[in-house]
């Protein structure tokens, strides 16, 4: 009797170590863009971004796919350092939230600043993997 409890209890996890995977899969992708970003590595980070990404900045500003990469080629804004403070990724179907805090050491226009901010990126599961579909940054107080 005892077998079949666990066998049934081992079965009803099944679901969640699936669950915990993909999370894992996509809150490593957004570890990885953070990464990229501080290394330019320009060809990753449009790889991962969706076609049709909108990204709301911490100033407000919308930006397109190709405006966003524009201000890592540009060398406008640069990312010295991301030190993520915490994060949650909740997945439904073929769509992953990712939602943290952290402290973004950039240079914008020769200035460096440190900002501490709150994001949430938004990805899609599409044929070529997940994409990064929507991004919002928002500023925090110190």
């Amino acid at each position: 009797m005892k077998s079949i409890f666990t066998i049934i209890f081992l079965f009803a996890l099944i679901p969640t170590f699936a669950q915990s995977k993909v999370e894992n899969e996509v809150t490593n992708l957004s570890k990885s863009l953070f990464n990229w970003e501080i290394h330019n590595n320009i060809d990753s980070i449009d790889n991962l971004l969706h076609s049709q990404l909108v990204v709301v900045n911490s100033k407000g500003e919308t930006q397109s796919k190709l405006q966003y990469l524009a201000t890592f080629k540009s060398g406008i804004m640069t990312h010295n350092s991301i030190e993520i403070e915490e994060s949650k990724t909740t997945v439904l179907n073929n769509t992953a939230i990712v939602a943290g805090k952290g402290v973004f050491n950039i240079t914008a226009g020769g200035n460096n600043m440190i900002r501490h901010l709150s994001y949430i990126q938004t990805f899609v599961k599409t044929k070529d993997g997940w994409k990064l579909l929507a991004l919002k940054a928002s500023v925090l107080p110190n």
